[in-house]
């Protein structure tokens, strides 16, 4: 039975009653905090389907946190083909997180019926709680069920602190309800401690950093290719959009001056624009091979078009420097950390789209370099074509791409823990 505090604080949630709760909804969805048609999923309506098999619920506060756990969630799928991950977020702040490896929900509200609802239709094996305040209501509710539940990055800030002093004993009770409890620093295992957290819950783990798993390829055919290659200087440039590719074939025009064995790969955000980009450069004199046409990179090749789909890890593998593409032009969609787990420096311009945290982490760590024109990627192009200084780079790139590996592999094994106890 919880204590005091927590039963009275979960009454007075109750009591807003249905009527309340769609009051407050319709009040979201005017001032913008709440979904215009999406929710209901708050007062446990209109949920979507949930598949067979297990499933595994993480729970973030806004989708400012989802580029910290596609990585994880990447490596929960790989381990078990099966499971299906939900992500429940209660902030609506524009545009609900989407994608292929997982289903997003918005959280319920607070009080008794939408959680019997959200509980009772997604019948979650493990959850994973990545949101800095504790819900009252839900979170009991998951403990009485049984459900194991760990609470990642965990801390609790100045202003949880203040709302939870007047409760003598409830937030013990709480905390007390998770199975682990992954503290982000030594300051927030003190904090925890402090508030009644047990010893024996509490890990010290550091915080969850962003995990990436990198592009496969095939090793024999990556091989071959660098045997062709024979030591040359290469760059890559990934996902190239089409108003971009004058400013890069400047640069490497600058570039060959004086390194003239230098290569260019470039890969075209649409494999489809291949054949007309090499037609163009062969009209402009370049040296070209195009993969498409079946050709290789010999050494009198300065462009390789690299337009089959899906070769991407393949690329980043024989480049030691890749550019993000579209970072000049539309916006990335590069995921900086998968080149860089592969050994490749990155650099990047002004538009990384969704991978704002990653690039910042790389830059900070000395193992990518932002540019900004043509003339600025020129130069960091030939500032890293000397080995000691890429390597050097190379080096704090791997150095972040493992940085939280611990807690992620924590992680995995929870849930497989989970998993097992589910088929027992």
């Amino acid at each position: 039975m919880p204590p005091i505090g927590i039963s009275l604080f979960r009454g007075l949630q109750n009591m807003q009653g249905t009527a309340g709760l769609e009051r407050r909804l319709r009040r979201g969805v005017e001032d913008g905090t709440e979904h215009p048609t999406r929710g209901g999923e708050r007062l446990g309506k209109g949920l979507a389907k949930r598949p067979e098999g297990a499933l595994a619920w993480i729970q973030l506060k806004n989708s400012d946190g989802l580029e910290k756990i596609l990585g994880l969630v990447e490596h929960l799928r790989a381990d078990h083909e099966d499971l299906t991950v939900l992500i429940t977020t209660t902030h609506h702040d524009g545009t609900p997180p989407e994608g292929p490896d997982f289903i997003h929900q918005y959280a319920p509200y607070s009080a008794y019926a939408p959680v019997t609802a959200f509980l009772d239709h997604w019948c979650p094996d493990v959850l994973l709680w990545m949101d800095d305040k504790l819900d009252v209501t839900l979170l009991p509710a998951v403990f009485d069920r049984g459900i194991p539940a760990h609470w990642v990055n965990a801390h609790l800030p100045e202003e949880v602190q203040s709302q939870w002093r007047w409760l003598p004993g409830s937030i013990k009770s709480l905390i007390n309800g998770f199975d682990t409890v992954l503290a982000e620093n030594d300051e927030a295992a003190r904090e925890l401690r402090k508030f009644g957290a047990s010893k024996d819950r509490i890990v010290m783990s550091g915080p969850l950093q962003v995990q990436v798993v990198p592009p496969n390829c095939n090793m024999s055919e990556r091989d071959a290719i660098a045997a062709t290659l024979a030591a040359r200087p290469v760059w890559l440039a990934s996902g190239v959009c089409e108003i971009e590719e004058k400013a890069l074939l400047d640069a490497h025009k600058q570039l060959v001056r004086k390194s003239h064995r230098l290569l260019l790969i470039i890969e075209p955000r649409e494999a489809d624009r291949g054949p007309a980009l090499a037609a163009a450069l062969e009209a402009d004199g370049w040296g070209v091979a195009c993969r498409s046409r079946d050709e290789e990179p010999t050494p009198d090749i300065q462009v390789f078009i690299a337009d089959q789909e899906g070769e991407s890890g393949l690329w980043m593998r024989l480049a030691p420097i890749t550019y993000a593409g579209g970072s000049m032009g539309v916006g990335t969609e590069l995921n900086p950390l998968q080149p860089a787990a592969l050994g490749s420096v990155v650099l990047f311009g002004p538009k990384v789209n969704g991978f704002f945290e990653s690039y910042r982490r790389l830059e900070t760590a000395g193992a990518a370099t932002r540019i900004s024109d043509g003339d600025s990627l020129t130069k960091a192009v030939e500032h890293l074509l000397s080995p000691e200084e890429a390597a050097k780079m190379a080096m704090a790139a791997w150095d972040v791409t493992t940085s939280g590996a611990e807690v992620s592999d924590l992680l995995r094994g929870k849930l497989t823990d989970a998993l097992q106890g589910r088929r027992t």
